[in-house]
Protein backbone atom coordinates (compact mmCIF):
# COMPACT_ATOMS: atom_id res chain seq x y z
CA UNK A 1 0.00 0.00 0.00
CA UNK A 2 1.43 3.45 -0.90
CA UNK A 3 1.80 6.23 1.62
CA UNK A 4 -1.11 8.26 0.21
CA UNK A 5 -3.50 5.38 0.85
CA UNK A 6 -2.13 4.85 4.38
CA UNK A 7 -2.56 8.54 5.17
CA UNK A 8 -6.12 8.48 3.83
CA UNK A 9 -6.98 5.41 5.88
CA UNK A 10 -5.61 6.94 9.08
CA UNK A 11 -7.41 10.21 8.45
CA UNK A 12 -10.65 8.26 7.98
CA UNK A 13 -10.07 6.53 11.34
CA UNK A 14 -9.62 9.92 13.02
CA UNK A 15 -12.81 11.23 11.45
CA UNK A 16 -14.73 8.17 12.61
CA UNK A 17 -13.63 8.79 16.20
CA UNK A 18 -15.22 12.24 16.15
CA UNK A 19 -18.57 10.85 14.98
CA UNK A 20 -21.45 10.26 17.39
CA UNK A 21 -20.42 6.63 17.89
CA UNK A 22 -17.24 7.80 19.64
CA UNK A 23 -19.12 9.16 22.62
CA UNK A 24 -20.08 6.88 25.50
CA UNK A 25 -23.62 6.86 26.85
CA UNK A 26 -23.34 8.58 30.25
CA UNK A 27 -24.50 6.64 33.29
CA UNK A 28 -25.66 7.64 36.77
CA UNK A 29 -25.29 5.26 39.71
CA UNK A 30 -27.61 5.21 42.73
CA UNK A 31 -29.52 2.73 44.90
CA UNK A 32 -31.32 1.56 41.76
CA UNK A 33 -28.00 0.52 40.18
CA UNK A 34 -26.20 1.85 37.10
CA UNK A 35 -28.68 3.71 34.91
CA UNK A 36 -28.03 4.78 31.34
CA UNK A 37 -28.20 6.90 29.22
CA UNK A 38 -28.20 9.73 31.77
CA UNK A 39 -29.20 13.11 30.36
CA UNK A 40 -30.00 15.43 33.26
CA UNK A 41 -32.53 16.48 35.88
CA UNK A 42 -36.01 17.96 35.92
CA UNK A 43 -35.86 20.30 38.92
CA UNK A 44 -39.11 20.79 40.84
CA UNK A 45 -41.51 23.55 39.83
CA UNK A 46 -41.83 24.39 43.54
CA UNK A 47 -38.14 25.23 43.95
CA UNK A 48 -37.12 28.67 45.21
CA UNK A 49 -34.95 31.57 44.04
CA UNK A 50 -34.34 34.64 46.16
CA UNK A 51 -32.30 37.81 45.85
CA UNK A 52 -29.45 38.93 48.09
CA UNK A 53 -28.16 42.49 48.00
CA UNK A 54 -30.91 43.72 45.68
CA UNK A 55 -31.36 47.50 45.90
CA UNK A 56 -33.34 48.38 42.78
CA UNK A 57 -30.73 50.75 41.36
CA UNK A 58 -30.00 50.52 37.60
CA UNK A 59 -26.50 49.20 36.97
CA UNK A 60 -26.17 47.67 40.44
CA UNK A 61 -25.24 44.02 41.00
CA UNK A 62 -26.82 41.44 43.28
CA UNK A 63 -26.97 37.68 43.82
CA UNK A 64 -29.86 35.38 42.97
CA UNK A 65 -29.80 32.21 45.09
CA UNK A 66 -31.49 28.98 44.06
CA UNK A 67 -32.39 25.74 45.88
CA UNK A 68 -34.33 22.86 44.38
CA UNK A 69 -34.85 19.12 44.18
CA UNK A 70 -35.27 16.72 41.27
CA UNK A 71 -38.71 15.41 40.38
CA UNK A 72 -37.19 13.25 37.62
CA UNK A 73 -33.83 11.97 36.45
CA UNK A 74 -33.96 12.18 32.68
CA UNK A 75 -32.45 10.20 29.83
CA UNK A 76 -30.57 11.76 26.93
CA UNK A 77 -33.85 11.84 24.97
CA UNK A 78 -35.52 13.89 27.71
CA UNK A 79 -37.77 11.10 29.02
CA UNK A 80 -37.67 10.22 32.75
CA UNK A 81 -35.81 7.16 33.99
CA UNK A 82 -37.80 4.50 35.84
CA UNK A 83 -36.25 4.48 39.34
CA UNK A 84 -38.02 2.55 42.12
CA UNK A 85 -36.18 4.07 45.08
CA UNK A 86 -35.95 7.66 43.85
CA UNK A 87 -37.63 10.22 46.15
CA UNK A 88 -39.03 13.14 44.16
CA UNK A 89 -40.85 14.93 46.98
CA UNK A 90 -39.06 17.35 49.32
CA UNK A 91 -41.15 16.56 52.39
CA UNK A 92 -38.21 15.65 54.66
CA UNK A 93 -39.40 12.06 55.06
CA UNK A 94 -37.92 10.01 52.25
CA UNK A 95 -39.85 7.67 50.03
CA UNK A 96 -39.13 4.28 48.48
CA UNK A 97 -41.55 2.39 46.28
CA UNK A 98 -39.34 -0.66 46.69
CA UNK A 99 -39.77 -0.45 50.46
CA UNK A 100 -43.52 0.06 50.19
CA UNK A 101 -43.84 -2.99 47.94
CA UNK A 102 -41.48 -5.02 50.15
CA UNK A 103 -39.08 -5.76 47.30
CA UNK A 104 -35.91 -7.48 48.62
CA UNK A 105 -32.83 -5.28 48.36
CA UNK A 106 -34.91 -2.15 47.81
CA UNK A 107 -35.56 -0.73 51.24
CA UNK A 108 -33.90 2.68 50.97
CA UNK A 109 -34.48 5.93 49.16
CA UNK A 110 -32.42 8.75 47.70
CA UNK A 111 -32.84 12.25 46.30
CA UNK A 112 -31.03 14.75 44.13
CA UNK A 113 -30.83 18.41 45.15
CA UNK A 114 -29.23 21.49 43.64
CA UNK A 115 -27.92 24.71 45.12
CA UNK A 116 -26.91 27.55 42.79
CA UNK A 117 -26.01 31.23 42.86
CA UNK A 118 -26.32 33.63 39.94
CA UNK A 119 -24.68 37.01 39.59
CA UNK A 120 -27.17 39.55 38.27
CA UNK A 121 -27.12 43.13 37.01
CA UNK A 122 -30.11 45.48 37.19
CA UNK A 123 -30.83 46.75 33.68
CA UNK A 124 -33.59 49.27 34.37
CA UNK A 125 -36.23 50.16 36.95
CA UNK A 126 -39.71 51.63 36.83
CA UNK A 127 -39.56 52.04 40.60
CA UNK A 128 -37.33 50.91 43.47
CA UNK A 129 -39.19 47.58 43.58
CA UNK A 130 -39.99 46.96 39.89
CA UNK A 131 -36.85 46.27 37.87
CA UNK A 132 -35.55 44.13 35.03
CA UNK A 133 -32.26 42.26 35.44
CA UNK A 134 -29.99 39.88 33.55
CA UNK A 135 -27.70 36.94 34.41
CA UNK A 136 -23.97 37.66 34.19
CA UNK A 137 -22.65 34.33 35.53
CA UNK A 138 -23.02 31.85 38.37
CA UNK A 139 -22.19 28.50 39.92
CA UNK A 140 -24.06 25.29 40.78
CA UNK A 141 -23.59 22.21 42.97
CA UNK A 142 -25.68 19.03 42.69
CA UNK A 143 -25.98 16.51 45.53
CA UNK A 144 -26.97 12.83 45.85
CA UNK A 145 -28.40 12.00 49.28
CA UNK A 146 -29.51 8.59 50.57
CA UNK A 147 -31.02 10.29 53.62
CA UNK A 148 -33.62 11.84 51.28
CA UNK A 149 -34.29 14.53 53.89
CA UNK A 150 -34.76 17.68 51.81
CA UNK A 151 -37.71 19.63 53.21
CA UNK A 152 -39.45 22.41 51.31
CA UNK A 153 -42.65 22.63 53.33
CA UNK A 154 -43.31 25.64 55.51
CA UNK A 155 -40.94 28.60 55.70
CA UNK A 156 -37.84 26.73 56.94
CA UNK A 157 -36.20 24.73 54.14
CA UNK A 158 -33.49 22.21 55.03
CA UNK A 159 -31.46 19.31 53.62
CA UNK A 160 -30.42 20.74 50.25
CA UNK A 161 -26.63 20.70 50.61
CA UNK A 162 -25.94 17.85 53.06
CA UNK A 163 -25.59 15.02 50.53
CA UNK A 164 -22.63 13.83 48.47
CA UNK A 165 -21.61 16.33 45.80
CA UNK A 166 -21.73 14.70 42.37
CA UNK A 167 -21.54 17.68 39.99
CA UNK A 168 -20.35 21.28 40.09
CA UNK A 169 -20.01 23.94 37.43
CA UNK A 170 -20.32 27.50 36.28
CA UNK A 171 -22.92 29.38 34.23
CA UNK A 172 -22.19 31.67 31.34
CA UNK A 173 -23.64 35.13 30.93
CA UNK A 174 -27.23 35.28 29.66
CA UNK A 175 -27.06 38.83 28.34
CA UNK A 176 -30.14 38.56 26.15
CA UNK A 177 -32.37 37.20 28.91
CA UNK A 178 -34.30 39.60 31.12
CA UNK A 179 -36.32 38.95 34.28
CA UNK A 180 -38.37 41.41 36.24
CA UNK A 181 -39.38 41.72 39.88
CA UNK A 182 -43.08 42.07 39.06
CA UNK A 183 -43.87 38.88 37.13
CA UNK A 184 -40.58 36.94 36.81
CA UNK A 185 -39.44 35.61 33.44
CA UNK A 186 -37.71 32.77 31.64
CA UNK A 187 -34.06 32.12 30.71
CA UNK A 188 -32.01 29.65 28.70
CA UNK A 189 -28.45 29.40 30.00
CA UNK A 190 -25.31 27.46 29.11
CA UNK A 191 -22.51 26.43 31.41
CA UNK A 192 -19.38 24.38 32.03
CA UNK A 193 -19.09 21.33 34.31
CA UNK A 194 -16.00 21.75 36.47
CA UNK A 195 -16.37 18.64 38.68
CA UNK A 196 -17.83 15.18 38.08
CA UNK A 197 -17.83 12.58 40.87
CA UNK A 198 -16.78 9.43 38.99
CA UNK A 199 -18.27 7.20 41.70
CA UNK A 200 -21.73 8.24 40.57
CA UNK A 201 -21.48 9.61 37.02
CA UNK A 202 -19.45 8.29 34.08
CA UNK A 203 -17.86 9.44 31.87
CA UNK A 204 -17.04 12.97 33.04
CA UNK A 205 -19.49 15.65 31.91
CA UNK A 206 -18.25 18.75 30.13
CA UNK A 207 -21.13 21.19 29.60
CA UNK A 208 -24.68 21.95 30.68
CA UNK A 209 -27.81 23.69 29.41
CA UNK A 210 -30.50 25.07 31.70
CA UNK A 211 -33.96 26.40 31.01
CA UNK A 212 -35.36 28.22 34.02
CA UNK A 213 -38.54 30.08 34.89
CA UNK A 214 -39.09 32.51 37.76
CA UNK A 215 -42.64 33.20 38.91
CA UNK A 216 -44.24 35.85 41.06
CA UNK A 217 -47.72 37.13 41.87
CA UNK A 218 -50.61 35.35 40.18
CA UNK A 219 -48.23 32.90 38.47
CA UNK A 220 -47.29 31.27 41.78
CA UNK A 221 -48.95 27.90 42.52
CA UNK A 222 -48.43 25.37 45.33
CA UNK A 223 -45.37 27.15 46.69
CA UNK A 224 -44.23 27.87 50.23
CA UNK A 225 -41.77 30.77 50.11
CA UNK A 226 -38.85 30.08 52.46
CA UNK A 227 -37.64 32.48 55.13
CA UNK A 228 -34.43 30.44 55.45
CA UNK A 229 -32.69 27.68 53.44
CA UNK A 230 -30.19 25.36 55.14
CA UNK A 231 -29.86 27.87 57.96
CA UNK A 232 -29.28 30.88 55.69
CA UNK A 233 -31.93 33.54 56.19
CA UNK A 234 -33.72 35.11 53.25
CA UNK A 235 -33.19 38.82 53.90
CA UNK A 236 -36.01 41.23 54.58
CA UNK A 237 -36.88 43.36 51.58
CA UNK A 238 -35.53 40.79 49.14
CA UNK A 239 -37.57 39.16 46.35
CA UNK A 240 -38.50 35.45 46.57
CA UNK A 241 -39.50 33.66 43.36
CA UNK A 242 -41.08 30.30 42.72
CA UNK A 243 -38.58 28.64 40.37
CA UNK A 244 -38.75 25.85 37.82
CA UNK A 245 -35.84 24.46 35.77
CA UNK A 246 -34.66 21.67 33.51
CA UNK A 247 -30.96 20.88 33.23
CA UNK A 248 -29.17 18.68 30.69
CA UNK A 249 -25.53 17.66 30.30
CA UNK A 250 -23.11 16.55 27.60
CA UNK A 251 -20.07 14.27 27.92
CA UNK A 252 -16.45 14.12 26.77
CA UNK A 253 -15.10 11.45 24.37
CA UNK A 254 -14.11 8.08 25.79
CA UNK A 255 -10.38 7.70 26.68
CA UNK A 256 -10.11 4.84 24.18
CA UNK A 257 -11.46 7.11 21.45
CA UNK A 258 -8.95 9.80 22.32
CA UNK A 259 -6.16 7.24 22.16
CA UNK A 260 -7.33 6.18 18.71
CA UNK A 261 -7.33 9.78 17.54
CA UNK A 262 -3.76 10.16 18.78
CA UNK A 263 -2.71 6.97 16.99
CA UNK A 264 -4.35 8.10 13.75
CA UNK A 265 -2.79 11.54 13.82
CA UNK A 266 0.62 10.10 14.75
CA UNK A 267 0.35 7.76 11.78
CA UNK A 268 -0.43 10.62 9.41
CA UNK A 269 2.58 12.53 10.75
CA UNK A 270 4.79 9.47 10.28
CA UNK A 271 3.66 9.09 6.65
CA UNK A 272 4.35 12.75 5.98
CA UNK A 273 7.85 12.48 7.38
CA UNK A 274 8.57 9.35 5.31
CA UNK A 275 7.43 11.11 2.12
CA UNK A 276 9.80 13.99 2.83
Amino acid sequence: MNFKKIAAALSMAGATVFSGAAFADPSITNLDGVNTPFGGFDWASGSAAWTSGFTGAPGSNFTLNYAGWATAVTKTDGNPMSLLQFDNTADGIGNSLGKQLNIPGMNGSYEYTVVATFTETVVSCVSATQCTFKVTGGTFDIYYDTAANAKATGSTWTGFSDGTKILSGTFNSGSTTLFDTLTGGQAALTGVVTYTNATYINPALVSTNVTSTLQLGSSVTNFSAPSSVDGNAVGAGQVVFQADANQTFSTVPEPASLALVGLALAGVGFVARRRK
